[in-house]
């Protein structure tokens, strides 16, 4: 069985449509020839395996939705009730103690967060993949289906490089969950650091400033540079660990 980069150059090295390279309906007709009286079962399981990844996509967003969800609400709650303390307390020691248990807790929910929204996307588009080659199929069966779909003609180039690939830019990665949820966290981790500041004594507002921003940015930039890497290092053999595997014959 070739693996899923192998089978995308199968399915795509064939003319798709009636006419393209002057093949005919060969084939779209080889193809049906070759799984005879399977056709019928084949297209079935095709369909059903199509209908079961969308299903996963749709809910790799859901859990990303949820996720982004529960640590707004966690933070949004923890806002509230650090502005309740800091009123009975008058900015005193309580407000500080009760800062500084709460903060880090939410920059830790911030944290697992952000990974695992980043692993959702990265699901997502391994089941985007899966569903392509699915598509490709039944263009191979049905090639009168192509005016209806997306197509790309011709043999599919080879797989850039490493180096060669079209990288996301920081601020495209600022526009995902994962991104929003990277953020707003590290302005969590630089208010903590800052409040730590406070309660060690340092009081001058320009050195909490600096600090924490420096801090944030430095949080941002880690944030940052595990979502650019968990991109780059995707490979469908990677992700897909329910893949049907077929040792090769000896």
């Amino acid at each position: 069985m070739p693996s899923p980069g192998e089978a995308t150059e199968w399915l795509s090295s064939e003319p798709l449509g009636p006419g393209a390279g002057g093949g005919g309906d060969s084939a779209p007709a080889a193809l049906a020839a070759s799984l005879g009286p399977r056709l019928g079962p084949a297209a079935t399981f095709a369909t059903t395996e199509h209908f079961n990844l969308q299903t996963a996509r749709a809910m790799t967003i859901s859990e990303a939705n949820g996720r982004a969800s529960i640590y707004l609400a966690a933070l949004s709650g923890n806002l509230v009730a650090l502005a309740f303390i800091g009123q009975m307390s008058r900015l005193g020691a309580a407000f500080y103690a009760f800062a500084l248990i709460l903060l880090p807790v939410l920059a830790f929910v911030g944290v697992v967060t952000f990974v695992r929204l980043v692993q959702a996307s990265i699901e997502d588009i391994a089941y985007a993949h899966r569903i392509g080659l699915l598509r490709s199929f039944y263009l191979r069966v049905s090639p009168e289906l192509e005016p209806y779909l997306v197509v790309l003609r011709g043999t599919r180039p080879p797989p850039p490089l490493q180096a060669q690939r079209l990288a996301p830019t920081a601020w495209q990665l600022t526009l995902t969950a994962a991104g929003m949820v990277a953020v707003v966290n590290s302005v969590v981790i630089a208010a903590c650091a800052g409040l730590v500041l406070e309660a060690a004594g340092v009081h001058s507002l320009a050195i909490a400033i600096a600090v924490g921003a420096a801090i944030g940015t430095g949080a941002f930039s880690l944030h940052e540079r595990h979502h650019r890497r968990a991109c780059e290092a995707y490979s469908p053999e990677a992700v897909d660990r329910a893949a049907i595997f077929i040792p090769q014959a000896q």
